[in-house]
């Protein structure tokens, strides 16, 4: 605590209502979390509340503030970004003393989680947890405490309560629409955020600044996405105003950018040119190819950034088809090249595995890569690319197709490794992890128990094996897709802003080119 800048201290009364935020991965990462920040500073705008910070560390489980343990909260929230972490989340309540099934713990405490894993697919959680809190913080976080503050120590009435959109009381199992902020320049936004002053954050010490939410597009693996829609951009005025009060607060001169669609707007490029004229640094996030011009370019440049991030994804026909990345896919060799010959190294993400795809696509995008690589090399520049499978998420049409058969996968990453080798630092995806998160995040009800037990051992990959085996639990869907119509668990969430009409649409279209790649 006391390495820490722009932390909340209240006084501990009798009858104030306390609440854990519980972010189950490292320290490190928390500081890059913007969820984490604005939780954090919203809830302890209330005088009678205090929240403090939980993360996941193999020391006590106490609290961040005050070093209380777990058990000592009357509410837990819990931010929950990947699937994966779920483990962590079950650790932390198993080792703070709570009890970790719903029904036996009767509501002491209620615990509550959000984030993109859970409001996609409310399953994996379901015997742990109280609710899913289904929308955005700015407008779900309020709601959530006037309840909490009505009826407080009275957990069956809050429960009660909740019965609206925007959250998903398990034990009701009742459809909920996805509430969001519509406006997010007169919304709450932690112009504060916590910095450590001995632990470097995993994306640098910054102002988490986020210039837009949600995406125009319609990229078909993508569950972000579509969990984030409408597409909705801060106003110049208001990035300059968080931008000018926040650095002030926090005493940096660094600006960290969080947006899925970066550059797509011109008040992000305006901000580039503030942030240039004021000789600040900046940071900015992964940016569509087709954003790469000369403009930009620059901008990008004069922010002091010298390395691009971008996500081709897969430049064969066939991935183009698939995925709908909505680039064109003859200009992609000619932009990169630009971007190298501008000084920039490059790292790239491609997802090389998808159902249907012959080798001869993948070899494609292979010389692609290669290509790239010696033209990199000619002009001093590196290379780095992350490969993995295509990895089913719900609230997207490969909820009904699935994923790759490993052996496949594991070919895939062989011929990448001998291809590139020596030519490109390449970070492939472990197969097996790709099966492990596609099995929890595309899980039925029954996958909760077995995730319990899991995180009960402390995780592992030979202790998933091992639980699943033992269950009996097949996870045939994980590789052919869960069967069209069939009422899955989270049909009983509804994102709205037309996700669901789409998918009906999508899935359509994808059993036509699948059919038609295996005639």
């Amino acid at each position: 605590m006391d390495s820490e800048i722009n932390i909340v201290k209240k006084k501990i009364r009798k009858n104030m209502i306390r609440i854990a935020l519980v972010y189950p991965s490292t320290y490190e990462a928390s500081l890059s979390s913007l969820a984490v920040h604005m939780i954090y500073y919203l809830v302890n705008t209330y005088p009678e509340i205090y929240m403090e910070r939980f993360i996941y560390t193999d020391k006590d489980v106490k609290s961040i503030e005050t070093g209380s343990p777990l058990r000592d909260f009357d509410y837990i929230i819990g931010s929950i970004h990947y699937e994966l972490d779920y483990i962590y989340f079950i650790n932390i309540l198993f080792r703070g003393g709570i009890e970790i099934f719903r029904e036996k713990r009767k509501g002491k405490p209620l615990i509550f989680v959000g984030g993109p894993a859970p409001m996609s697919n409310p399953a994996p959680l379901s015997d742990v947890v109280d609710a899913i809190l289904v929308g955005e913080i700015e407008v779900l976080i309020p709601r959530l405490i006037e309840i909490l503050l009505d009826y407080h120590r009275d957990p069956n009435r809050i429960l009660e309560r909740m019965d609206e959109d925007g959250f998903l009381v398990i034990k009701d199992k009742k459809i909920t629409k996805r509430i969001w902020t519509k406006d997010l320049n007169q919304a709450f936004y932690p112009f504060r955020q916590i910095q450590s002053t001995n632990k470097e954050p995993v994306y640098g010490r910054g102002l988490i600044v986020e210039s837009a939410r949600g995406c125009p597009f319609w990229c078909r693996f993508c569950l972000e996405g579509r969990l984030f829609k409408p597409y909705r951009i801060r106003l110049f005025s208001n990035l300059k105003k968080i931008i000018d009060k926040g650095l002030r607060l926090n005493k940096l001169n660094r600006i960290i950018f969080y947006s899925l669609y970066f550059l797509g707007n011109p008040n992000e490029k305006k901000i580039l040119e503030y942030i240039i004229d004021e000789g600040l640094k900046a940071s900015i996030p992964s940016i569509r190819t087709d954003l790469l011009d000369d403009e930009n370019l620059d901008l990008i440049w004069g922010i002091g950034q010298r390395m691009i991030t971008t996500a081709p994804e897969n430049i064969s026909l066939y991935g183009e088809r698939m995925l709908c990345k909505c680039h064109k896919i003859s200009d992609l060799a000619t932009i990169l090249k630009k971007a190298i010959k501008r000084g920039f190294d490059l790292k790239l993400y491609f997802i090389l595995g998808i159902k249907g795809e012959s080798m001869n696509s993948v070899r494609e995008n292979i010389l692609f890569i290669k290509t790239l690589a010696k033209y990199a090399r000619s002009f001093g520049r590196k290379i780095s690319i992350t490969i993995n499978p295509l990895i089913p998420k719900p609230k997207t049409v490969f909820q009904w197709i699935g994923m790759i058969d490993l052996e496949k996968a594991r070919r895939i990453i062989k011929i990448v490794r001998n291809e590139l080798g020596g030519l490109v630092e390449t970070r492939p995806y472990y197969v097996n992890w790709a099966w492990v998160q596609a099995s929890i995040a595309l899980g039925d009800w029954e996958v909760s128990r077995l995730l319990v037990e899991w995180g009960l051992m402390g995780g592992g990959l030979g202790n998933w094996r091992r639980i699943v085996k033992e269950h009996g639990y097949s996870t045939k869907y994980v590789f052919n897709g869960w069967e069209y119509g069939k009422t899955l668990p989270w049909d009983y969430i509804v994102i709205g802003e037309y996700v669901e009409d789409v998918l009906e649409k999508e899935y359509i279209v994808m059993r036509k080119l699948l059919s038609f790649t295996s005639s």
